[in-house]
């Protein structure tokens, strides 16, 4: 645990030494990838990883989910690292305070898989690939999964998106690109760790990317213990936030 503490805490440090870098893949503010790159840097904050658009690493490429994302980075020593991150926001109902409270699960990958994943990332050209707004016949919508893959060098930083590749029928870059994903969820055991940390979430009610709410089915007694626990954490929040003025 101290090891990976060590590990997340480096990742933020790092990231606070950036420098100028060439940016691709970040298009006009009209865009749909300036959303999602002003999206998920928030998301960044919240989960306390790095920005890459200021990472001084060798190099480190980031995958998201809807609910997982998957770090491997290389040091500038040439040590080769990976986390799988795992979270939901909790989600409040009817006419109580929100929390904007977030649960995550850190997961250190082993040195073998990271270095797995590395080969996987350019065994499958996948960072040569453009973002889905730049390939013809790419469609969106509303509903489905976005995937962002964001990399980064000492030099240059790319952010690109890519909407539900399973939607594009046959389209050589959907199947490329979920090709990628599938190889990638399987090399990290991302769905026995979702399911795993699933059973650990404190929350009554929860969200992640995606539209969709999931709530456990309590009984009165149970909900209004949820109730209370939302209740007292919100006034000692409020309380937090005066003593700090």
């Amino acid at each position: 645990m101290q090891t990976l503490l060590t590990i997340i805490l480096l990742l933020v440090v790092t990231s606070s030494f950036g420098q100028n870098k060439n940016f691709h893949g970040i298009t006009s503010s009209t865009s749909d990838t300036i959303f999602w790159y002003k999206h998920q840097s928030q998301k960044i904050k919240k989960l306390s990883l790095a920005s890459l658009d200021t990472s001084t690493d060798k190099e480190h490429c980031r995958v998201w989910t809807n609910k997982q994302v998957i770090d491997v980075w290389e040091s500038q020593s040439g040590t080769i690292t990976g986390i799988l991150t795992t979270w939901v926001d909790e989600y409040v109902q009817y006419d109580e305070t929100p929390t904007n409270r977030t649960f995550t699960m850190v997961n250190l990958l082993n040195t073998d898989t990271a270095k797995l994943i590395r080969q996987l990332i350019f065994s499958s050209d996948i960072l040569n690939l453009p973002s889905d707004d730049s390939i013809k016949g790419w469609k969106q919508g509303f509903d489905g999964i976005t995937y962002i893959i964001e990399s980064s060098t000492k030099n240059y930083y790319t952010f690109k998106t890519y909407w539900t590749p399973k939607a594009q029928d046959s389209l050589q870059e959907a199947v490329q690109v979920q090709t990628f994903i599938d190889n990638l969820l399987s090399l990290v055991n991302a769905q026995a760790t979702w399911k795993s940390f699933a059973k650990t979430i404190p929350y009554e009610c929860f969200i992640n990317g995606g539209p969709s709410v999931v709530c456990k089915v309590l009984t009165k007694k149970e909900r209004k213990k949820y109730v209370k626990e939302r209740k007292k954490y919100c006034q000692q929040s409020i309380a937090k936030s005066g003593t700090d003025k």
